[in-house]
């Protein structure tokens, strides 16, 4: 779709009569309402007729509603953020809206963990602890929880790095990547289309690669080894990570136990590191 609904709503407002524009200003401020909500439902709410929903519809190029909705669904499904967000957020009762929020976020935790299979998870930290090097790979809103990823990881085991680096070219990096290494690709929604090429590159050379990912992503046959599907829903227009992030968080203190000693190890050289740091700090 390569102009929003509401952006060309936006380019023939002032030519609408009252009667489509009281539907028009819902449908700007709110798109995502198309795909979740009756056309008899906006109708009402924008105190309006069927007869000027149906104008409105044909003024903008579509054939009825259903195709109108269509296209808002697949936006929403897309991660648009102008699509998440819907005019029921808020009911203007805060403990209403807190618990709202509050169960959207456990509601999140219990599926994406109940998705996770033993086999599965024992795989991931096998490779997590044998592999020569780990890559990990995220862009946009997926570069947060690579930072998190790789900050955990760094403390229990060497060679971790994240891609892309500022500035960097990320052909130069990955051109030492090798089928000893572990690749760890991040892609909630809107993902970057490189990154499917960077897991097909990975998977020619024989590096395993991990994928995670939300429930909106459909390209995952034979891209990975293994893919995990964190929930992002969220009752605003933001998408939440915190699945994600506890997802992640899981991992590392399961690779923790699995590298036993040696993350031990390695955690003490970095306190005694922080301790000699800290005293030259104070100087």
């Amino acid at each position: 779709m390569t102009l929003l609904i509401e952006d060309r709503l936006k380019e023939i407002y002032e030519e609408l009569p009252r009667s489509e524009r009281l539907l028009a200003d819902i449908i700007i401020d709110f798109p995502g309402d198309l795909a979740t909500h009756s056309i008899s439902e906006l109708v009402t709410r924008a105190n309006t007729s069927n007869a000027a929903a149906t104008r409105l519809i044909k003024r903008l190029g579509y054939k009825d509603f259903r195709e109108l909705r269509k296209l808002a669904r697949e936006a929403k499904a897309e991660g648009s953020p102008r699509y998440l967000n819907t005019l029921d957020h808020h009911s203007g009762d805060f403990q209403s809206d807190i618990k709202q929020h509050v169960d959207c976020e456990v509601q999140n935790l219990l599926r994406s963990f109940e998705s996770l299979q033993e086999t599965t998870v024992r795989a991931i930290i096998d490779a997590i602890g044998k592999a020569d090097s780990i890559w990990i790979i995220g862009y946009g809103n997926s570069y947060m929880p690579a930072m998190y990823l790789r900050q955990q990881l760094i403390q229990l085991r060497p060679n971790v790095e994240i891609l892309p680096r500022p500035g960097q070219a990320i052909e130069k990096d990955l051109s030492g990547l090798s089928a000893q290494d572990l690749v760890v690709v991040i892609g909630y929604r809107r993902r970057k289309e490189i990154i499917y090429r960077l897991m097909k590159y990975a998977q020619d050379i024989g590096a395993p690669v991990l994928y995670l990912t939300d429930h909106s992503e459909e390209n995952t046959a034979g891209l990975a080894n293994w893919t995990l599907r964190c929930m992002v829903k969220s009752t605003s227009l933001f998408d939440s990570y915190i699945a994600g992030f506890s997802v992640l968080n899981y991992l590392c203190a399961s690779a923790s136990d699995y590298l036993g000693h040696a993350a031990s190890e390695k955690l003490a050289r970095a306190e005694r590191l922080h301790n000699i740091f800290s005293k030259i700090e104070e100087i």
